[in-house]
């Protein structure tokens, strides 16, 4: 192999193991990347894995995975962060992306930069480089040939063309006689839900959905996300029905931003901001919030229900 040609390959693996050879102490506590496996054949997938650790307040800002990689390198899928708390302040942040490459040689990767933004200040996390190492397939020139599928003569017979198409039609004649016969059953007419009722008050349907989901006693059986699901369901349908807004179609955000010209008492909306932001980080962060909050949002809720009644009621 030339003397150009060796330097190239191994340029990359050089620059690796200088950068490895740094200390980055502070950086290395709080950011983690690697490649698994780190040497796959062409076209296989590797995992590239990302670990931050952070304080459990503030917003990380994620660079995406396409920018800092090699652009020989591929990314087949792009991973949802993983949130774990800690429960010493921090949060473990997981990521996993799937990767692949089509051509032989070592490819290193860059580090990934992370901004944590919290009030006034922005933390940056690095993590270390890593490297992707390609290996080509053999392929045995010596093996016997395999003959290819026999070629099929055109135009086909009547009696190819029937040994093909009778099964098929029987196939299609019974799938259509069991959809027929199970799927298309008339079902009994759903009785509507209790908000739904126009004879039955916004408060009283919330409150009677409240006390039901108290019952249920879901977050005791460990189906937190759900608990508080069909919290805030309840939430944006009595506010919904009580303030003739369409919260079911809006964000958290935009329902807090409504509420204050509609409610005065800081205390309400203070509680149901708590409810409606505890219950988003459990739906998309993963957040396990205490029992005692688990049991201290349903009595907000109420609250806040029994205290917006209208003076008509």
């Amino acid at each position: 192999m030339p003397l150009y040609k060796c330097f190239k390959t191994l340029l990359p693996l050089l620059v690796l193991c200088f950068s490895n050879g740094i200390s980055f102490p502070a950086l290395s506590q709080q950011a983690r990347m690697e490649v698994s496996p780190e040497e796959i054949l062409i076209g296989q997938h590797s995992e590239l894995r990302i670990e931050i650790r952070i304080p459990d307040s503030g917003t990380v800002l994620y660079p995406d995975p396409a920018d800092i990689l090699n652009s020989d390198i591929e990314v087949i899928s792009r991973g949802v962060p993983d949130t774990i708390d800690l429960s010493d302040g921090e949060l473990l942040i997981r990521q996993v992306h799937i990767v692949t490459a089509w051509d032989e040689g070592y490819y290193p990767i860059q580090p990934q930069r992370y901004n944590h933004v919290r009030e006034n200040d922005t933390i940056y996390f690095e993590t270390r480089p890593a490297l992707l190492h390609v290996s080509g397939v053999e392929v045995d020139m010596e093996s016997q040939y395999r003959d290819i599928h026999p070629i099929w003569r055109l135009p086909l017979s009547a009696i190819e063309v029937l040994s093909w198409a009778v099964p098929v039609i029987l196939v299609l004649l019974l799938a259509a006689y069991l959809v027929k016969r199970f799927l298309n059953k008339e079902t009994p007419e759903k009785e509507p839900e209790i908000f739904d009722k126009p004879g039955v008050p916004a408060h009283i349907a919330a409150i009677s959905s409240l006390e039901t989901l108290r019952r249920k006693e879901l977050w005791q059986k460990g189906r937190v996300k759900q608990y508080y699901i069909e919290l805030s369901t309840i939430l944006r349908k009595y506010i919904s029905k009580r303030y003739k807004i369409d919260s079911m179609e809006m964000t958290t955000a935009e329902i807090l931003n409504e509420l204050p010209a509609l409610i005065m008492d800081d205390g309400l909306m203070k509680g149901i901001t708590e409810v409606f932001e505890a219950a988003d980080l459990v739906k998309f962060a993963k957040h396990e919030p205490l029992p005692e909050f688990n049991k201290r949002v349903i009595e907000i809720a109420l609250e806040f229900v029994r205290s917006t009644v209208p003076e008509s009621s």
